[in-house]
């Protein structure tokens, strides 16, 4: 649950404000301070209409019957605060006080609902000051930061001088400004960190942050209405994806439209897509799975390879630095379901084959081998597009991995795929 690693972060806020005790003058006196660190200070708020106005163009579900902010702390019951378990007054729950609350309103009796007492609600209410938000058309992507105190203050202070080279408030609006252009949560949340790592690049800072981010977690939340979705990005996670990072974007090549360190992250990831209509988030579905799964440390071959096909298909380019990136997963992560040196042989198989059948009658077994649905068939349709080319073929790695079948068919036509239709002239070697 988001709830006590959120609070954390309020805390922090005020303790660096020098508050140690929360009553009613203290909310007088400080409630536009959190408003305006979300805004990184950009904006001064002087009234709450105002202090709404910000949050409601953050994506804060703000009733549209609020006028006011400092009077829902006024507006207390008995009841027991859903954090402390103490029983007094408590101020219920609000969308600027914790907004990541699940409301089913035809399910979840009001009873159920979270309240606070007053401490409690306003140090949720000022973690908000170290909370992130980025604008998906009707949604918004919202994270932050978990970790003990001196090492969540230190990440804090460096990640904020990164996000304001990035944010723009403009006419009320929120824009965040990335070189990969995204539609959905997770592959924004990879985005950021894409340009996250350059930033760290650029300031000498990357070592600092490794060490850092190894005790850090960060949470995702992400949807709009009653429902949304949550990710937990644990530290070590956190440190293999700017590894990874790092290692793609230093293998890119200048272009007229990126730079060198873009290149190769972006050439791989835009040729995700499947175009099925206007509706770019739909689109982008399937690259937007392949990239929650990356950011919790799998390299999902099976589904990539479904995207090739799919881009085959529609005789649209290929992702380039296919290589790149399932090296550089490899050297992050460690690898998942097969180890480099399977993936080597097998990709190299499916290269070979691939060259061998381009432009020919033969090119027909990429959509036989796809359409295999077991071990044996898959098996059988190798060894017969074998026997068509008169070749001999080391097939010790199919054998080898036979449990894991379906990954092994994907990396094989992934290779063959790159021969016949695309990729860079190294991406079977």
């Amino acid at each position: 649950m988001t709830l006590v690693p959120y609070l954390k972060n309020g805390e922090l806020f005020l303790k660096d404000l020098g508050i140690s005790e929360i009553n009613e003058e203290i909310i007088e006196e400080y409630w536009a301070r959190p408003i305006e660190e979300l805004t990184l200070n950009f904006i001064p708020i002087n009234d709450e209409g105002e202090g709404l106005r910000v949050l409601k163009s953050m994506g804060f579900e703000v009733s549209v019957t609020s006028r006011e902010i400092k009077s829902a702390f006024l507006k207390r019951t008995r009841g027991v605060c859903s954090i402390c378990g103490r029983e007094g007054e408590v101020v219920a729950n609000r969308a600027f006080i914790y907004p990541f609350e699940r409301k089913i309103d035809s399910i979840v009796n009001e009873k159920n609902r979270l309240s606070f007492c007053l401490e409690h609600a306003f140090k949720l209410y000022s973690a908000m000051a170290n909370l992130f938000i980025v604008p998906l058309g009707r949604e918004r992507l919202k994270f932050f930061f978990d970790a003990e105190e001196e090492t969540l203050r230190r990440m804090l202070f460096m990640f904020k001088q990164f996000w304001r080279d990035r944010v723009e408030f403009e006419k009320g609006k929120v824009r965040v400004g990335m070189t990969l252009r995204t539609y959905n949560p997770n592959e924004t949340f990879f985005s950021i960190l894409h340009e996250f790592v350059k930033f760290l690049k650029r300031r000498r800072l990357l070592q600092e942050a490794i060490d850092l981010g190894k005790l850090v977690r960060v949470f995702l939340v992400y949807g709009t209405g009653q429902f949304y979705g949550s990710e937990v990005i644990e530290g070590i996670k956190l440190v293999e994806l700017i590894n990874f990072l790092s290692e793609i974007q230093e293998k890119g090549r200048e272009t007229k439209k990126y730079k060198r360190q873009d290149s190769a992250v972006a050439l791989f990831f835009e040729n995700l897509s499947v175009p099925r209509g206007k509706d770019k988030k739909k689109n982008t579905l399937e690259r937007e799975e392949f990239i929650r799964k990356l950011l919790d440390g799998k390299f999902d071959f099976i589904l990539l390879n479904r995207i090739f096909m799919e881009r085959y298909k529609r005789d649209l380019p290929l992702p380039f630095y296919y290589l790149t990136w399932v090296r550089a997963y490899f050297k992050a992560f460690g690898g998942d379901i097969v180890d480099l040196r399977t993936f080597e042989r097998v990709n190299g198989l499916g290269y070979s084959l691939g060259k061998m059948v381009r432009g020919t009658n033969l090119e027909k077994y990429v959509w036989e081998l796809f359409r295999a649905r077991g071990f044996e068939e898959f098996v059988n349709k190798l060894v017969e597009l074998q026997a068509k080319l008169e070749i001999a073929m080391d097939v010790r790695p199919i054998y080898e991995n036979e449990k894991e079948w379906k990954t092994i068919k994907a990396i094989l036509l992934n290779g063959m795929l790159n021969a016949i239709h695309g990729g860079e002239e190294d991406e079977g070697h």
